[in-house]
């Protein structure tokens, strides 16, 4: 199947490049001239220029447009007076390109997908023009939607064991709305440790979190209250948020902000358990952007990289980054991780102003030095609803 993509590349390369050669000769050299005489729109004639330029049959095929476009610029060539021979070797690209969808690809969107796992340069345009489609499917579909899904995790060595660390576990939605009048935002969350754990979940207070409320940072969100509920099952809280902004008026939507302290939740070495700790979420609801942040104090697992883990968490659900039964469910996507550099300033969201003092506030609250903290983010533009993202740090020995 390569192989005959990459013969049906090179001639529709050879054959479209000796017509845009033609057409040159006759003074029609800039893409409006060109536009005129195949009767092709600009987006076309700027993809079917890119095309020829590249000298990989493959990523010709990628770039140049579908057969419809095709037959339109070999119908435009043939009015516009182009010399027979010079169409009826573009009319025999183009018909093998037909015969090569018809028999061993299928349409034009297959060849896509197929093409993006050979052709580098065409994969991040893929990735990003499909999840974009999937994302306003999936926001149609629930009903609501978030500008933005921010879950931070601020690690620091816990005071009264050196072998645990503790974390502040911040977790945003930004820019929450309705797309239909009956949608209704439902999250599901393990805020509470299960029993007889090793490690507890508070709020920044210390004090049990029994809802949302109890975790909310009321000076950055705008929810009200009154349209918060919470039930509890077993260690696991299930929030509903009604009557999120509707129609012209949910431009910018609401912002949900919360945050907890969870003790003695990441080892500090290796030991005899999983090889790696972090930090990370679930993508709901559909979301424009996904961001996970680890920020770790200068004494937390130095020297460490961290490695992104994308899962899909269809059937099975989410997973322990080290669980080898959930290998075959890793997504393979061109995400990746950049380092943040130092302290509160560094951590800055274009799209959260408030951010950075959030930081300051809730470790103030702990007496925790935010200047101490490097950081590491993954930015996910349209993330794949319900795929879990997260950042795993390597343990020490």
């Amino acid at each position: 199947m390569r192989r005959r993509a990459e013969e049906t590349g090179d001639r529709l390369r050879s054959a479209v490049d000796s017509l845009l050669t033609e057409l040159g000769r006759r003074g029609l050299r800039d893409q409006r001239s060109m536009q005129g005489a195949l009767k092709l729109s600009q987006s076309a004639i700027s993809r079917l220029v890119s095309s020829v330029r590249s000298g990989d049959s493959l990523a010709t095929l990628s770039s140049i447009p579908g057969p419809e476009a095709l037959r339109q610029m070999v119908k435009g060539a043939s009015q516009s007076g182009v010399d027979r021979d010079c169409i009826e070797r573009v009319e025999s690209a183009v018909a093998g390109l037909q015969d090569f969808l018809d028999s061993e690809i299928g349409d034009r969107t297959t060849l896509d997908a197929v093409l993006s796992d050979w052709v580098h340069e065409s994969r991040g345009a893929f990735e990003l023009r499909h999840k974009a489609a999937a994302f306003k499917s999936m926001s149609a579909l629930r009903g609501v939607q978030a500008e933005m899904i921010l879950n931070a995790g601020i690690v620091h060595p816990s005071a009264g064991n050196p072998d645990v660390h503790d974390c502040i576990g911040i977790d945003a939605l930004l820019g929450c709305k309705r797309i239909r009048p009956s949608g209704t935002l439902r999250l599901f969350g393990s805020y509470l440790a299960p029993e007889g754990a090793s490690f507890s979940v508070s709020n920044l207070q210390g004090a049990p979190i029994q809802s949302m409320q109890d975790m909310l940072l009321p000076a950055f969100s705008t929810v009200p209250s009154s349209h918060i509920e919470t039930q509890h099952h077993g260690q696991y809280l299930e929030t509903t948020i009604r009557e999120l902004p509707l129609g012209k008026g949910a431009d910018r939507g609401e912002d949900l902000v919360c945050a907890q302290l969870y003790r003695g939740v990441h080892r500090a070495s290796r030991g005899t358990g999983a090889p790696s700790s972090g930090v990370g979420g679930q993508a709901e609801p559909p979301s424009g952007y996904y961001v996970v942040d680890a920020l770790l104090h200068d004494e937390v697992w130095p020297g460490v990289q961290p490695e992104l883990r994308l899962f899909d968490t269809v059937v099975r659900g989410i997973t322990h980054p080290d669980n080898a039964s959930r290998l075959g469910d890793r997504l393979d996507m061109l995400e990746s991780v950049h380092s943040l550099g130092r302290g509160p300033d560094a951590f800055r969201l274009p799209e959260f102003p408030a951010y950075p003092e959030i930081i300051r506030q809730t470790c103030a609250q702990l007496g925790w030095d935010p200047r101490r903290l490097r950081g590491f983010r993954c930015k996910v533009r349209y993330p794949i609803y319900g795929s879990q993202i997260g950042l795993a740090f390597s343990l020490p020995t």
